[in-house]
């Protein structure tokens, strides 16, 4: 796929750790019980400084903690980490997603010092967050975003817009601007069509804890928030005769080729991209039995053990070698990296 010499950049899942429920979230059954094959594993900063060599981290331009399971914040030491990284190459662009709902105020205030920028997914006002971050408090959010912000940290509001919420977004962006918040995005989910089944849903009910319905979840009403690759899966299904026939056909253009990415879990494990790792661990399907698992189950693909370069030269080929046509071929590259078809990507557009 590419040299170990040619990555540029670093997707950190430091922790599968997270204090919030999201029903769209792998990491717990539609916002309910969670996730029974994670083991809440973290990244301490020696795990990173023996995976990461210094001068493989001298050569990185970008590094960002986000994740499949959990919310960077919640790594015991993810700040160190970021300080270590930053130490090592001042040249790095760090940054993190989060839903800021913990660690006091203080912890974000020095992190503004260290990383260059923080994405806060934060999907309405107080009234509205919690319906889709189950378990999250507004207070924290907001004074957390406020102490990043008026330590000089450069912050990026990510709204993530359903019918419940979609009349707020003026407010949210005004406010947004007076917390001293420098970017403001609107974001169309494209988690109403099924990767794992390949149809489409209208809504999508939240669970809590002890399995009670709580929020119904509703695609926005007006157009100009709604994913438009929702309308692509209705053409690509009229033309092929089902999104699978297309997914056979079609070509994969990797994006973790184009960006030069690898993707390393809180296990240690090391993928292309988040999406190949995300295969691993879903709450409706044993370990073992997605497709990934014939490659994982080849190679030694942990990089406390293996070295980031012999993955790559081993794995991340095997990868390579499935794009063929036939019933081997990996789905999940063909459906997150195909030309037509691209629901992430249509977030923000």
């Amino acid at each position: 796929m590419y040299n170990y010499r040619d990555i540029k950049q670093v997707h950190l899942e430091p922790t599968q750790k997270c204090q919030a429920r999201c029903p769209m979230c792998d990491r717990n059954e539609n916002g309910g019980v969670d996730n029974k094959y994670l083991t809440n594993a973290d990244l301490s900063l020696r795990d990173i400084q023996l995976m990461f060599p210094v001068d493989f981290v001298q050569q990185l331009e970008n590094l960002y903690m986000c994740g499949n399971h959990g919310d960077p914040m919640m790594a015991p030491e993810a700040f160190e980490i970021m300080q270590w990284l930053r130490n090592t190459n001042p040249k790095i662009r760090l940054a993190m997603n989060t839903n800021g709902g913990a660690r006091p105020t203080g912890w974000w205030a020095k992190l503004a010092e260290v990383v260059d920028h923080v994405t806060f997914s934060v999907d309405g006002l107080e009234d509205t967050n919690h319906l889709y971050r189950q378990g999250v408090s507004w207070n924290n959010v907001e004074n957390n975003m406020a102490a990043f912000c008026d330590a000089g940290g450069h912050a990026k509001w990510e709204f993530l817009v359903f019918k419940h919420n979609e009349h707020q977004l003026e407010e949210a962006e005004f406010w947004a601007k007076s917390l001293g918040i420098a970017e403001f995005s609107v974001k169309k989910s494209g988690r109403y069509i099924s990767s794992a089944t390949l149809t489409k849903k209208d809504s999508h009910q939240a669970h809590d804890r002890k399995d009670n319905d709580t929020q119904l979840l509703e695609p926005p009403t007006m157009e100009r928030f709604k994913n438009k690759a929702d309308k692509e899966f209705d053409d690509i299904v009229k033309d092929f005769g089902g999104m699978y026939n297309y997914l056979q056909a079609c070509k994969i253009d990797c994006k973790a080729i184009k960006k030069k990415e690898i993707y390393i879990s809180a296990e240690g494990y090391t993928f292309p991209c988040c999406w190949t790792a995300g295969q691993m661990y879903k709450w409706w399907q044993k370990p073992g039995e997605a497709q990934i698992w014939k490659h994982i189950d080849k190679h030694n693909i942990n990089a406390k053990g293996t070295s980031i370069e012999e993955i790559v030269n081993t794995f991340f080929n095997s990868i390579e070698e499935a794009w063929g046509r036939g019933p081997d071929r990996l789905k999940v590259c063909a459906l997150k990296c195909n030309s037509r078809f691209d629901p992430f990507a249509a977030q923000w557009k």
